[in-house]
């Protein structure tokens, strides 16, 4: 199903455009949900607008965000003009925000190639006079174009909230100001907070009596992990397996169920291929696109979780399930002082996979989700307060 953006601001104010969000990640939706609820508690009169990746694949599933094409679609680039076919004068649309936030994310680095981007956000801080950068993993970046671009970005930006202490040395190496960097969390946990808001929103349910042991798979390929992603992830499953007797295992992810998009599905199916008849009988692979209030709810549905993806490792643990993330990205950095940093597992050999899956089964049962995530969690305080500050100081 297609889903038409809109073409203009909604009544409301103050104005904020969110931008960035990948919607066919539903890590990434989760994100501007959360940061919507949290925009509307502190200015229930708000108009949010999300400026997007993804609206026409599932713009449908998120009928409470206002959406329209991603900011470098509606102001161009320094290599691609301005899309005309979507009715909307993109810059003249963009300088009636009175804030325009970069939602966080991890693809302010440079190995992503994020370009047209970051191209994108030094336009609008030229119409708009500053933007924020909300929790964001922002890594090294070399290249002078990129170097040269993020200056005029972060010496005019309004906030710039991290996830990570390594993402705050980068932005004030990328010419922001050390007083309005903040070390903060990932916004999808707003949605946790919050979740008692829509707490039956979503279109594929989980199993009411999940037994067994969930597991994420990826086809998200990090440098120097393997690029044999059907053989990382029928590893780890042989592992998960081995270690959980009879019981069953369902194979699900955050970024699956669009062709040539989001195909985590597809990696799974071929890493269920891998292995032994006995074992592809104990395995579905939950087919289909889940968007962020399935991810919310399949991430604490079974009572062991193994993921190689952020998001549901992440809500998994905020809910009480003792998830371990296997995961060799930097990005895993988000979970030091905490003590889920101890339930991270770098490595995609074998090794790594039995280390993850003894780590994850048995479940231990829900424990306190402040308890495993420690600083984690508290530091969703200083999101809140940012967020706050800056919708105040537009009125």
């Amino acid at each position: 199903m297609s889903w038409d953006h809109a073409t203009g601001w909604p009544d409301g104010a103050p104005r904020i455009l969110l931008t960035d969000c990948w919607m066919q990640n539903a890590g990434d939706a989760a994100i501007a949900v959360a940061m919507q609820r949290m925009i509307h508690r502190f200015a229930p009169g708000a108009a949010v607008v999300h400026a997007a990746y993804g609206v026409g694949l599932v713009g449908d599933r998120y009928p409470e965000l206002v959406l329209v094409p991603p900011l470098d679609a509606l102001l161009g680039t320094r290599w691609v003009d301005p899309d005309r076919t979507s009715g909307i004068d993109g810059p003249a649309f963009v300088a009636e925000a009175d804030l325009v936030i970069s939602q966080g994310g991890g693809f302010l680095r440079e190995g992503y190639q994020p370009w047209a981007r970051i191209d994108a956000l030094l336009r609008a801080t030229e119409l708009v006079g500053g933007i924020s950068l909300l929790g964001q993993t922002i890594g090294v970046f070399d290249r002078t174009f990129a170097r040269e671009a993020f200056r005029g970005i972060m010496r005019r930006a309004h906030a710039v909230l991290v996830r990570d202490r390594h993402s705050g040395s980068s932005a004030v190496d990328l010419g922001a100001d050390p007083a309005i960097v903040h070390l903060g969390t990932d916004f999808s946990l707003d949605m946790v907070e919050s979740a008692l808001l829509e707490p039956d929103r979503g279109s594929v349910a989980p199993p009411s009596d999940a037994r067994g042991v969930g597991v994420v798979l990826s086809d998200h390929v990090v440098p120097g992990e393997s690029a044999d992603r059907a053989g990382v992830g029928a590893r780890l499953l042989e592992a998960v397996l081995e270690r959980s007797g009879s019981d069953p295992v369902t194979v699900w992810s955050s970024s699956q169920g669009i062709p040539r998009d989001s195909e985590d599905d597809v990696v799974a199916s071929a890493a269920v291929e891998l292995l032994s008849a006995e074992g592809r009988r104990r395995i579905t692979v939950v087919p289909g696109h889940l968007d962020a209030y399935d991810v919310f709810r399949w991430s604490r549905a079974f009572p062991s979780l193994v993921s190689m993806r952020f998001h549901p490792a992440l809500l998994a643990a905020a809910q009480g399930i003792p998830s371990v993330l296997a995961m060799s990205d930097p990005k895993v950095a988000f979970f030091d002082g905490s003590p889920m940093r101890d339930r991270v597992v770098v490595g995609h050999d074998a090794a790594a996979a039995e280390r993850a899956a003894r780590m994850a089964i048995p479940g231990s049962g829900p424990v306190d989700p402040q308890v495993l995530l420690g600083s984690v969690w508290e530091r969703l305080k200083v999101n809140q307060q940012v967020v706050a500050d800056l919708l105040a100081g537009v009125g």
